[in-house]
């Protein structure tokens, strides 16, 4: 007998009842035969026997302790899937037959769930449904993340990353709003690959920078150390040497590399910030992002003004406002978060 093409609800009987103590001889050699056909029928059985040892009893003294069996459930299916929530499975004979072992209830739609889970999923890998996990970081604030391959990421303020249940398993795949510092873990069966909407940075192990918020037309990638490969539709690739700082500019595609200092673009890892003459209007979009504050700009003409300066996350709006706007002859009021600029 063929089991591997066996009903999946005899075959889920033959487990039930072999960790019951209740399978027959015949019924012993077709399991048997099931899970020398392959390795994943293998590797399915050890984990629902862990699974059966861990939730049963090993004593008739033991009390049953279901909190701690519903902890361990929930574990497991988080650690097997990645996923917070289970699955719906359909209500049929078997569970008639699992509730005739009422002492053991809670094991056996463990071992149900488990069941399930391989026979609609583990055929095919990309029917699996992935979970997609989400970082944020709010204005005003910056964060430090470790990602399952050892990848360490620093997040600026009003930036986030997303990734799914994959990563670091199948892909080490993410995408990028805002800007990021990376220490990325060399791996070089699989590749480090930052998204940021058309354009894909694509590294092995190396520490970089990327500026890509959404109101910005460009994204700039500086290298501090390692390599980096920049690809987007239509242009040929773009590779990066330690020093070098590449700007892509979302509109036309094209991609610019110069040997500015990179490091200068990590001035906001330090608490600084740095302003290289870019125009009023993106510094305020900075400030508003760093301080989390409104700023509204009555004053027109003075937007596409260009500065350049050194400030600290530790000098307050005012102060930063009282600099700029000696230098820049305009006046402002500030009221909590709300800044007007006329």
């Amino acid at each position: 007998m063929n089991i591997q093409h066996q009903d999946k609800e005899y075959l889920f009987n033959l487990v039930i009842d072999y960790l019951t103590g209740t399978i027959s001889d015949e019924a012993r050699l077709q399991l048997t035969e099931w899970r020398k056909a392959s390795t994943e029928n293998e590797q399915l059985f050890a984990e629902l026997q862990k699974t059966w040892d861990v939730l049963t009893l090993s004593n008739h003294n033991e009390t049953f302790d279901e909190q701690r069996a519903y902890r361990f459930f929930k574990e497991r299916i988080n650690a097997e899937t990645g996923m917070a929530k289970q699955i719906p499975i359909r209500r049929n004979r078997i569970f008639r037959q699992i509730a005739t072992y009422a002492a053991v209830l809670l094991p056996l739609a463990v071992l149900g769930y488990f069941t399930y889970l391989y026979f609609t999923t583990i055929p095919d890998e990309h029917t699996k449904p992935l979970q997609v996990s989400e970082i944020s970081v709010p204005n005003g604030s910056k964060t430090q993340v470790k990602l399952q391959d050892g990848t360490t990421i620093w997040l600026n303020a009003g930036s986030n990353i997303r990734y799914d249940s994959g990563f670091g398993h199948t892909n080490r795949t993410l995408s990028l709003s805002g800007e990021a510092y990376f220490e990325v873990t060399k791996n070089e069966y699989s590749p480090f690959i930052v998204e940021v909407g058309s354009l894909k940075i694509k590294v092995l192990g190396t520490r970089f920078n990327v500026n890509a918020y959404e109101d910005n037309d460009e994204v700039t990638v500086a290298l501090q150390q390692g390599a980096v490969e920049m690809t987007a539709k239509k242009s040929e690739a773009v590779n990066l040497t330690p020093g070098n700082v590449a700007c892509y500019n979302t509109i036309t595609g094209k991609t610019i590399v110069s040997a500015d200092n990179a490091d200068g673009f990590l001035a906001w890892m330090d608490n600084k910030l740095t302003f290289y003459g870019e125009t009023f209007n993106q510094i305020i979009r900075q400030l508003e992002r760093n301080y989390n504050v409104k700023v509204n700009i009555s004053n027109h003409q003075i937007k596409e003004r260009r500065f350049a300066g050194d400030f600290t996350n530790n000098e307050t709006i005012e102060q930063i406002f009282a600099v700029m706007s000696v230098n820049g002859k305009f006046r402002y009021r500030i009221n909590g978060n709300i800044i007007d600029i006329y």
